[in-house]
Order: C-alpha cells, then structure tokens, then sequence
C-alpha cells in the first residue's frame, strides 16, 4: 500500500508554477503541477492579456496554479497548499512583504485575486522558493524543469504566432488570437 500524503487528518498540496514571458511581444504562458494523496494533476495555458513584465507573469502563474489546484484536488479544511516557485517577487508580493509603493500598486490587482480565489479558513498556503534551470538531478527539479519547458513551449507558440514570419506577405494575419490550453491529471499512485 502506498502512503497517504496527509498529515493530522488534513490534506498536503505540493504544487509547483512557473512563468515564461516575451518581453517584446508582451506574451505570457504559465505551467502548475500538483499532486495530493498519490494524484496528480497539470495544467498550463496563456495568459488573456499581455503581461507587464516577468514578476507579474510568475505571480499570476502562482495564483492561476492555486487554483487549479484547489478546484481539481479539493481539499478539505484544514488543509496546506506548499506552494513552490523559481521567483522570489511573486512570493514577496502574494506574503504581503512588498515594501515600495510602486511595487505594492503593480502587484494589486493579482494579490486582490489571491485574497478573493485562494485566502479562506482552514487553508495554509506555504511559499517556497526553487531553483530554477536545474534540470532532472532531483524530483524536484524534474518537476521545475516540466513547467519551464512546458511554458516555455506554450509562449514560444503563441509569440510565434503572433509575430509576423518572413515568408508571410507583408500586412498578413500573425494568428494573434491563437491560444493552446492544456490540462490532464495523471490519478497513477506514484511514489
């Protein structure tokens, strides 16, 4: 029998984001991979709207992952979320540990939605930072590595899209409205 990953009668979350960003196109794609109680689940897509810069893409990839995350596993209160990112402003942003006004004024609108979607009683969420680009060594980094690459694609697509290829005649649609949305879950009991 595998072993259930709850402690004291509640359920424990680990979920991993992550970001990856245009800064010429103002693109933005997001990955989240979670997994409770021998379940996991994954989901990746573009963001709507463009995206100011890289920080607010990695905080809205967390909130979006919160989420999923919440909306697929539902967990029962209490319960804790041990949410994991490769980016340390997101992390400051959602904790509150903003200090500059210009900062606190960029990041309200994704903090405002945290509070809204996420924020409730009998749920911790617990943010941690990881480091980012360190291949497969460890599960861990294999699963970091899973949502940069799968973002990474996801943005690579849709920027492509957008822009304009040399082959194209000039004043021709660039698929700007193109969009990939992924999602699966994999309920395979894994150690």
């Amino acid at each position: 029998m595998l072993p259930v990953f709850q402690f004291g009668g509640r359920m424990l979350i680990t979920l991993f984001t992550d970001a990856s960003y245009c800064s010429k196109t103002r693109i933005a794609a997001y990955a989240a991979w979670a997994k409770a109680d021998g379940q996991t689940v994954r989901h990746a897509g573009l963001f709507k709207a463009r995206v100011h810069d890289s920080s607010i893409a990695e905080a809205q990839a967390l909130v979006n992952g919160l989420c999923f995350a919440l909306a697929r596993l539902r967990p029962p209160a209490p319960s804790k979320i041990i949410a994991q990112t490769d980016c340390l402003v997101a992390i400051h942003a959602l904790t509150g540990q903003l200090r500059k006004t210009r900062a606190i004024e960029r990041f309200a609108p994704i903090v405002a939605i945290y509070s809204e979607r996420v924020s409730r009683p009998g749920l911790m969420v617990e943010f941690r930072h990881v480091s980012a680009h360190k291949g497969t060594i460890t599960p861990r980094n294999a699963v970091n590595t899973w949502c940069d690459d799968t973002c990474r694609t996801l943005m690579r697509q849709a920027r492509d899209a957008y822009r304009p290829s040399k082959s194209k005649k000039k004043g021709a649609p660039a698929g700007a409205n193109h969009q990939r949305h992924t999602s699966h879950g994999d309920s395979s009991r894994e150690s």
